[in-house]
């Protein structure tokens, strides 16, 4: 369970990662950053490691001895060691991945959200219903279980759009294979859906694309992906989502390859009006008329 001083997992290992770069970049070993503190080398690599905490304080001081002088930036560092409290997705940590987990904490931390599912409408804008289908849908007899606390994991996530204060930014494309109604299911399911679809697209934090059935052949087709920004001096991140929560990459180079695939995604996609009149053609009944 969290504590007000252990944040998350992944969390401690992007402020790891971020003392790690600073240092660097100070041309300080570990040994010198470490007599800092009066710790060994051990202690800072773990720290460094995401597996050991470190303290507000701490810190701070070594952004300073690193050089970094900017108070908005040390309180935006330091303030992930606040972030520990119990979150709202700990009362299911029963049925939740630490993968899932990590990649909530993120997303709950992002300031844009961009991504791309083929064939299927994002979890962020998923109904209860259209949300309990798909997950209910897994040949896992475990995730049918648990599939009702999973479907309010995944509407306890969408709240990030909603916040009063800073609402997380989402733009994404959604394929119009994915305004279908499946087969199988009940008559009102994608209805709603697509209902909701046109409320969220009205919020001036989402911005909502229609990829339409004959759009060419594009490179977003080969994965799913969301990107991630965050508040200075945090790195961005792409994520490529499985069933057991997500593969993060940092890297600069991974992160600028899967920006230069959304953003072809985006141009290749409908613009934002016309594709809110193809939902509504779709809840129409008349998709092609």
């Amino acid at each position: 369970m969290a504590t007000a001083q252990t944040p998350p997992p992944v969390l401690r290992r992007r402020l790891g990662g971020l003392l790690r770069h600073y240092r660097k970049d100070s041309g300080r070993t570990l040994a010198q950053a470490a007599g800092i503190l009066d710790w060994d080398n051990t202690r800072l690599s773990r720290v460094e490691t995401g597996q050991y905490q470190i303290k507000a304080d701490e810190v701070s001081t070594l952004l300073q001895e690193y050089g970094l002088g900017d108070a908005e930036t040390i309180a935006e560092v330091t303030r992930v060691i606040g972030s520990g409290h119990r979150a709202w997705w700990a009362a299911y940590a029963d049925v939740l991945p630490q993968a899932y987990a990590d990649l909530i904490a993120l997303e709950s931390d992002a300031v844009t959200i961009r991504c791309y599912f083929p064939q299927l409408i994002p979890a962020l804008l998923q109904t209860p219903a259209y949300a309990h289908a798909i997950i209910s849908s897994s040949p896992r007899a475990a995730t049918q279980k648990t599939a009702t606390a999973l479907v309010q994991v995944r509407q306890g996530r969408k709240e990030i759009l909603t916040r009063p204060a800073g609402p997380t930014e989402l733009r994404t494309v959604i394929d119009e294979s994915a305004l279908y109604p499946r087969a199988g299911s009940a008559s009102d399911l994608m209805r709603d859906q697509l209902l909701s679809l046109l409320d969220m697209a009205e919020r001036e934090n989402v911005t909502l694309r229609v990829m339409p059935l004959d759009a060419p052949l594009h490179s977003g087709l080969t994965s799913n992906m969301t990107i991630m920004d965050f508040r200075h001096p945090w790195p961005a991140l792409a994520v490529v989502d499985h069933t057991r929560g997500g593969v993060f990459l940092e890297e600069p180079e991974d992160v600028a390859a899967f920006t230069e695939v959304f953003d072809a995604v985006c141009e290749t996609a409908l613009p934002t009006d016309e594709s809110r009149n193809v939902i509504k053609k779709y809840l129409k009944g008349t998709p092609h008329g």
